[in-house]
């Protein structure tokens, strides 16, 4: 009977120092996700909670006078935050904090996975190809993502660039 194609007898295995490299790169990898996606949070929840204090532009306005806003200042931010929830700056703020939190959650995680799979190379025998493509996966996971941010912020700022240029020349 012939072996199976996922079947892992005779995989490659590495060397000692091969090992240790890995086992380095696992270890810093492993934290580095971890601090990224704990600070991911911290911020997805500053975001999310700060969304909750835009929805009451009144408490946004008596903070400002606590704070010690001038009366210009105060009167900038009356205006700004009347216009409605969504064209708040502070919405906005929100939002794009919650959204920056929510991606630097997601490649904290699968920086911690792709770690996870490399120690993997490191404690196994015999598993040495699959455990690198499972800490291969997870870090075409973690590119992808960045790879499409990349894509939607060019896109985003094009389009920006080409109506601020529409706005001015009509305008003008």
């Amino acid at each position: 009977m012939s072996p199976l194609p996922n079947d892992t007898a005779g995989e490659f295995e590495f060397n000692d120092s091969q090992n240790q490299l890995i086992g380095s790169l696992a270890r810093k990898m492993a934290l580095v996700g971890f601090v990224m996606s704990f600070f991911g949070l911290l911020q997805l929840i500053n975001g999310v909670a700060s969304l909750f204090l835009a929805r009451d532009p009144q408490r946004v306005i008596a903070a400002a006078q606590k704070a010690g806003v001038s009366e210009e200042q105060l009167g900038a931010l009356k205006e700004a935050v009347s216009g409605g929830f969504w064209s708040s700056p502070v919405t906005v703020s929100a939002i794009s904090l919650a959204l920056a939190g929510l991606l630097l959650f997601l490649v904290g995680l699968w920086t911690r996975q792709a770690g996870v799979g490399f120690a993997g190379i490191v404690m196994t025998k015999g598993k040495d190809i699959s455990r690198l493509m499972e800490a291969l996966g997870a870090l075409h996971q973690k590119y992808g993502l960045i790879y499409s941010v990349l894509w939607a912020a060019a896109i985003v700022s094009l389009a920006s660039l080409v109506l601020g240029l529409w706005h001015s020349w009509r305008g003008a």
